[in-house]
């Protein structure tokens, strides 16, 4: 299975819905945008967007594409890739991971300063910088730098994961309304439920 970006996997733990309340305050998004971001080192572009308390997260990598859509009032994560649509538990672990790398252990071990530490202007917006630390599923903790604005869009996230300095830059974002067909799964699509799916195949190891 890919790995994705501490970024990315601290986006879905502030969305968990047993995220703490603290993160959840300094973290989650007050209102509608969409944003593009360079990843580097790698050169990558992820685009993120919020609409009504959801998040959407597109990204691609060796020309493989991947959206995930986090829903943390259905306590529910759908990715979309490769023509398929999984939907899992954000209170379970992934398929094919165990505990320590769902969404629900990611939540738990994610927790931020609120002392400010500076401000920067990134995509032509002010943000300010704050500490936050996240599991990011591999039981070692990552901090963060992450800058957000007043109303908690992410412009920035530096952190150091696995030995490596991982950059999460914006490069243009629009503050306005989203289209809500955008926070679902298409029409038509089948849906393929990864919890009953996985609890039928009973427990991977290391669960």
């Amino acid at each position: 299975m890919r790995r994705f970006p501490s970024a990315l996997l601290a986006a879905v733990a502030v969305f968990s819905p047993v995220a703490g309340a603290e993160a959840r305050e300094l973290l989650a998004p007050r209102v509608d945008y969409a944003a593009t971001y360079v990843l580097q080192p790698d050169g990558e572009t992820m685009r993120m967007a919020h609409h009504a308390s959801k998040m959407r997260i597109d990204t691609s990598s060796d020309g493989e594409a991947a959206t995930i859509i986090i829903d943390p009032a259905a306590q529910r994560m759908l990715m979309l890739m490769q023509g398929m649509v999984l939907q899992m538990d954000m209170r379970e672990r992934m398929p094919g991971m165990s505990f320590k790398d769902s969404g629900a252990s990611l939540a738990t071990d994610i927790s931020v300063k609120p002392q400010p530490l500076g401000t920067k202007v990134i995509a032509g917006l002010t943000c300010t910088v704050y500490d936050a630390i996240c599991g990011a599923g591999t039981g070692e903790p990552v901090h963060s730098l992450v800058c957000l604005t007043p109303d908690n869009v992410m412009l920035e996230s530096v952190s150091k994961d696995q030995g490596r300095t991982v950059t999460l830059t914006a490069t243009a974002v629009e503050i306005g309304p989203q289209d809500p067909a955008l926070f679902a799964a298409p029409p038509g699509a089948q849906v393929m439920d990864m919890s009953r799916m996985m609890g039928g195949m009973g427990a991977m190891p290391g669960q």
